[in-house]
């Protein structure tokens, strides 16, 4: 909850350095991460290991192997870089995995309220980059220098960070609010438009079409209960936010921005490009990491000094082996988790894998996975105690 109370941004306006440069190194790592670490070790020390660890049932192995992953990255890169940078793995990779651990030990209960209680943080933060939009001014007070276009931030820091976050969220909360589908859906898809990530907003509305293409067939075959003066309600809402909709995006700079994000731009031309690094790696720099000339020269090979794409950021950052270990870090648990979920979890995780390469959210300290991570283990365990429940009715 607190990352979404306190982003980078929010921070920054407090005085403390978490994103910019300079400041003092332990201000790098979040106060979160800092809450996750104490409580971790506060478990420890009271309960041991062993039995914590029982909690998280059949993701126990998933959550080792994770965590073993990502320490030795750590330790890779500290022997490469020194402290450097580590607080970013720290952030990005380790805060998730304290996270599961120590959500692992809710009771169920503690576990649906607090889904409930994130599904409408998003939806609110949704609303804020909307209202943001419209007015052309940011909520936390932030100034861009690479963006051509007014973006918004919300309260999840970097515009691209909240569309990847919404994109991959969406799917999987908007069943946890007494909000309707359709305006939770109306609410998100604009919000990405706001925030102007363009593969987080495509990859997310083919999501939803997929989610709704399995429902369909069931929807025609079987039918619903519902009763009359609700489905009357259900459409006269449907028909207040499409009228809502449209004249939001009329009105608002909301319609021009959609329309210059329906051609190819320098911007999207250099999420393509982005491979060209790769083929000046040597054999070494493959396995180990870029030289510093290349890191120092990216703007020269593909005309931007941002790299597009995650998994090539890790191969320049760390090298091939590194990244690999950071991929398994980072979806081992959610591919454990989705295996055993309905179609609904896993659109989510796709959602993530697809809107995720197409921009640099995972390669800076972002609240993507501590989210994800979290929403998905609740979900997942939530739908597993109303399947168990059910069970034990028949």
């Amino acid at each position: 909850i607190l990352s979404f109370a306190l982003g980078g941004y929010v921070l920054e306006n407090l005085g403390i350095k978490y994103v910019s440069e300079g400041g003092n190194p332990l201000f790098k790592i979040h106060v979160v991460t800092y809450i996750l670490i104490f409580s971790f070790m506060s478990l420890t020390l009271k309960k041991g290991v062993t039995k914590p660890l029982a909690n998280l049932e059949s993701s126990q192995s998933s959550w080792l192997v994770s965590m073993l992953c990502i320490v030795l990255v750590i330790i890779y890169g500290l022997v490469r870089f020194g402290t450097s940078g580590m607080a970013y793995l720290v952030d990005t990779m380790v805060a998730p995995l304290l996270a599961i651990y120590l959500l692992s030990q809710l009771n169920y209960q503690q576990k649906n309220k607090l889904l409930k209680l994130l599904a409408y943080l998003l939806f609110l933060n949704s609303l804020i980059a909307i209202f943001e939009f419209a007015v052309g001014k940011t909520f936390v007070f932030v100034e861009f220098k690479n963006f051509s276009h007014f973006r918004s931030t919300a309260l999840l820091t970097h515009p691209l960070n909240n569309a990847l976050i919404t994109a991959a969220l969406a799917p999987l909360l908007m069943n946890y609010t007494r909000v309707p589908y359709l305006i939770y859906l109306a609410v998100s898809t604009l919000a990405l438009f706001a925030y102007g990530g363009r593969g987080a907003t495509g990859v997310f509305l083919l999501g939803m079409f997929f989610l709704l293409s399995v429902n369909t067939p069931s929807f025609i075959i079987k039918g619903i209960r519902i009763s009359k003066m609700r489905f009357a309600v259900i459409q006269a809402l449907g028909f207040i936010v499409t009228i809502f909709t449209m004249l939001l995006v009329i009105l608002t700079p909301l319609g021009a921005r959609i329309l210059s994000k329906l051609h190819v731009d320098p911007s999207a031309q250099a999420r393509f490009d982005v491979f060209i690094i790769l083929e000046q790696l040597s054999l070494a720099e493959w396995l180990l990491g870029a030289s510093a000339s290349i890191m120092e020269n990216i703007k020269f090979y593909i005309g931007v000094n941002i790299i597009e794409n995650y998994v090539v950021g890790w191969i320049l950052s760390f090298g091939l082996f590194a990244t690999i270990l950071l991929l398994i870090a980072c979806f081992k648990i959610p591919i454990h988790l989705i295996f055993k979920s309905g179609v609904q979890l896993k659109v989510a995780f796709l959602v993530l894998l697809g809107a995720s390469v197409t921009n640099n959210a995972l390669t800076t300290k972002t609240p993507v996975l501590l989210l994800f991570f979290s929403c998905l283990y609740l979900a997942y365990v939530s739908k597993r105690e109303r399947n168990d429940n059910k069970n034990n009715v028949t």
